[in-house]
């Protein structure tokens, strides 16, 4: 009986020492040759605020350690050295090692998370890249690095790879999820490739693959919010309301426009494939305006006189508002814009039609619409 109760006795302590382990948190240490005496931060967003906390490297040596609530990524970056390396920060114990000048190949032990988001972009996502770099080199080529403009039979073989290689890249992710379905990583790599690009369909598709662990994780419940606010712009959904001061600071309502086909497009002055994409946006618009079709560009821009000179410079005669606050702009949060171009084409009741129409998509569905 005594045995008994020494043994039932014990278990309170083993459980003890157990919690105390994991409340130990993370405990980094690192090596890194030639910044003796620098300042290195290791840092992390929070609600769009920059945390971070910092050291100095003495003898090539440094170290952090802390808790985190939850698996994040987590940066490192010496002071005044341009690159850096990203982690996700578990609760343990970590080695870094690796040059100054070449952070961003720093070896990293004992975070299995990041072990299986670095083995992702260190293993198909480098096939990928490199079928890519060579298409691009391959069309720089034919059209003289854009001196040339490819006719629609020269440029469709071109065409026909990229979409192979979306495919593909779909594939790949899709498989590393498949073979990971537990690891928080792999919702930070669905983010990184198909929430901040983005790809809703594809990120619902493996959203619905993660563990019920990975989901309520901080990059699940980031995938599951995006897909939410890209939901409220989906075909057939009343689009998101709002105001904003137009060239000459005169506050103008989307609504106000209805009774026409209203293409809302998102774009920016400092944005090339903005730019790129306008003169067929000023095509539609020539071809459809007096048919009922109406634009209202929402400028990212956060100078005026950059916004009001591309305007002019690339002769787009339509309605324009930004509140000049860049990736801030609240009509953009208010449509989950992510990237730009971007655009929502609204029918004469507010409501959405198709997205991201560009070139020829665009001049088909409007002649769709508008079909006598």
């Amino acid at each position: 009986m005594k045995t008994k109760i020494t043994a039932l006795a014990a278990i309170p302590f083993i459980i003890g020492i157990s919690a105390f382990q994991m409340q130990q948190g993370y405990q980094i240490k690192g090596t890194i040759n030639g910044a003796d005496n620098q300042i290195i931060y290791l840092s992390h967003t929070e609600a769009e605020k920059e945390i971070k906390d910092s050291t100095t490297i003495k003898n090539g040596q440094f170290s952090f350690s802390g808790t985190v609530k939850e698996v994040q990524m987590y940066t490192l970056k010496i002071k005044g050295v341009q690159y850096q390396k990203a982690l996700l920060l578990e609760n343990k114990p970590i080695t870094i090692s690796g040059q100054k000048d070449s952070l961003f190949n720093a070896k990293i032990t004992g975070s299995p998370e990041t072990d299986v988001y670095y083995g992702f972009y260190n293993g198909p996502w480098k096939t990928i890249t490199a079928k890519a770099g060579n298409i691009y080199r391959r069309l720089d080529s034919a059209s003289q690095k854009g001196k040339i403009k490819l006719d629609a039979a020269h440029r469709k073989p071109f065409d026909d790879e990229f979409k192979a290689l979306d495919v593909m890249n779909y594939d790949s992710i899709k498989a590393y999820v498949g073979a990971h379905p537990n690891k928080v990583a792999v919702a930070a790599l669905v983010k990184d490739r198909f929430i901040d690009y983005p790809y809703p369909q594809q990120a619902a598709e493996m959203y619905a693959m993660f563990s019920p662990e990975v989901k309520n994780s901080f990059y699940g419940k980031a995938i599951k919010a995006s897909l939410a606010l890209t939901n409220r712009t989906a075909p057939g959904k009343l689009a998101p309301d709002f105001t904003m001061n137009d060239v000459a600071g005169k506050p103008l309502k989307l609504s106000e426009l209805r009774g026409k086909y209203v293409l809302v497009d998102f774009w920016a002055s400092w944005c090339g494939p903005c730019r790129k994409e306008n003169p067929n946006v000023v095509a539609a618009y020539k071809k459809f305006h007096d048919k009922g079709f109406e634009i209202l560009g929402v400028s990212l821009d956060n100078k005026k006189e950059n916004w009001l000179k591309a305007i002019q410079d690339d002769g787009l005669t339509w309605k324009h508002v930004s509140d000049l606050k860049g990736w801030s702009n609240t009509a953009a949060a208010a449509y989950g814009v992510k990237s730009v171009p971007a655009s929502f084409l609204l029918d004469k009741n507010g409501k959405v039609v198709a997205k991201d129409l560009r070139g020829e998509e665009l001049d088909k569905k409007l002649t769709e619409i508008f079909r006598d």
